[in-house]
């Protein structure tokens, strides 16, 4: 296996993988996203509002509507 800057491996008498160390700071691209996923790494309250959000096509239907519904009147 390659040397990688940032990534450090530990192995077992039998020469398998056991640990993985990563700097991430240098893999911070790479790794955050498996991070959250796995729920490691808690996502901050931007994105959790975020993922609770409708789609923009969703809101301007929305908006769209409500300016009909005062034009109306």
């Amino acid at each position: 296996m390659p040397r990688i800057p940032g990534v450090v491996t530990e192995k077992n008498a039998k020469g398998e993988i056991t640990f993985v160390t990563i700097n991430v700071k240098k893999h911070r691209e790479t790794i955050m996203p498996v991070l959250e996923q796995m729920g490691v790494v808690e996502k901050s309250k931007f994105m959790q509002e975020f993922e609770k959000g409708i789609p923009v096509k969703e809101g301007f239907k929305i908006v769209k509507a409500h300016i009909n519904d005062l034009w109306k009147k």
